[in-house]
């Protein structure tokens, strides 16, 4: 099963990056793919995993002064993706994917 997950962060410089990796943080307990700046599939074991991914992630963004929002997509167990990405990417989201 997967999710994907997007951000926006309204902010510059530094700051943006502290924010960023604070966010990454909270999916570092699963498998992701990045393959757009803000972009991430991750690989959930279970359904449950989505919740605690959008209560680590809701959480974050409720703390900084700075506005930061998200999407994240319900849990699913397949999809093919299709878009324009460099080539050595695709192996990686597809197996991610299913």
């Amino acid at each position: 099963m997967h999710v994907v997950v997007s951000w926006d962060i309204k902010a510059s410089g530094e700051r943006w990056t502290q924010i960023d990796t604070m966010m990454k943080e909270a999916l570092q307990p699963y498998s992701c793919v990045q393959p757009l700046s803000t972009f991430y599939i991750v690989q959930i074991n279970e359904t449950n995993d989505q919740r605690v991914i959008y209560q680590s992630l809701k959480a974050l963004t409720e703390s900084f002064p700075e506005k930061v929002q998200f999407v994240m997509t319900p849990a699913m167990s397949s999809g093919r993706y299709n878009g324009l990405l460099p080539k050595n990417t695709w192996p990686e989201i597809n197996e991610m994917t299913g």
